[in-house]
């Protein structure tokens, strides 16, 4: 039988063997980041001055020369875009946890994309657990690499009308948040690839933003989970120990 001492340090080993990996990740990444980004920029630069010579060209191949390097210049963003967030999974910023009223947090995120959600005619219901005590959190990373994740994730799932529900909640082990939609749900066949990173069905995903959101959350001690239900709808539940956040705030 393993003894509880024994289990502490194969978490702890495990921990400091992913903790290295990771670091090993970061180290890569923010090379290969410095190197590609820098093309990047100057393509960014030679578009916009091909944008300002635009009236030179004649009429009848104007408006085509404008429609390419508008496709250029989205795909140029694109790998913008696709860069920053595979730093923010590989390298993220050393976590500064304060004690933060949770459901005050969600609020805020919530107004944050209320008015994306408007426009697809989402509503955002919230259902809070009262007296939530005050969790350590880094707030900028966890509201916004987090909750907006979740929350944009289950915006784009939904598509058009539809109901986002968040939730809080309190049990003897765990703090509990869910972000719950009833956007369809995950087929049954991605319910097991929904956190790797660079997955995803959508046309224009970068499919790194769930893996960011799992990242920030196991950096907090805690774990994302999906519950699925498939045709109907899926909430993604974030899982605090309190075992941890005790741990965490000494």
């Amino acid at each position: 039988m393993v003894t509880q001492k024994t289990k502490k340090q194969l978490e702890r080993d495990a921990h400091e063997e992913r903790a290295s990996r990771l670091a090993y990740i970061g180290t890569l990444a923010s090379g290969l980041a410095h190197e590609i980004r820098s093309p990047l920029n100057a393509m960014k630069l030679n578009l916009e001055l091909l944008r300002e010579d635009l009236e030179a060209v004649t009429e009848p191949k104007r408006e085509e020369f404008a429609r390419r390097l508008d496709r250029i210049t989205r795909e140029v963003d694109g790998l913008q875009q696709l860069l920053t967030e595979f730093l923010s999974f590989a390298k993220p910023p050393k976590l500064e946890a304060l004690p933060t009223d949770v459901n005050q947090l969600l609020l805020e995120m919530a107004q944050f994309i209320a008015p994306a959600c408007e426009k697809r005619h989402i509503q955002i219901v919230t259902d809070f657990a009262k007296e939530f005590y005050p969790v350590p959190l880094d707030q900028n990373q966890f509201g916004r690499g987090v909750i907006i994740n979740l929350l944009t994730n289950a915006m784009e799932q939904i598509g058009e009308q539809g109901t986002i529900v968040l939730r809080t909640r309190e049990t003897p082990e765990f703090v509990e948040i869910a972000v719950e939609d009833n956007g369809g749900g995950v087929s049954k066949e991605n319910e097991g690839r929904i956190f790797e990173i660079f997955f995803s069905t959508k046309e224009h995903g970068t499919g790194l933003g769930l893996a960011i959101a799992r990242r920030i959350v196991q950096e907090h001690g805690g774990e994302l989970l999906l519950e699925n239900h498939p045709g109907q709808g899926a909430a993604f539940i974030i899982r605090l120990p309190k075992s941890k956040i005790l741990e965490f705030s000494r």
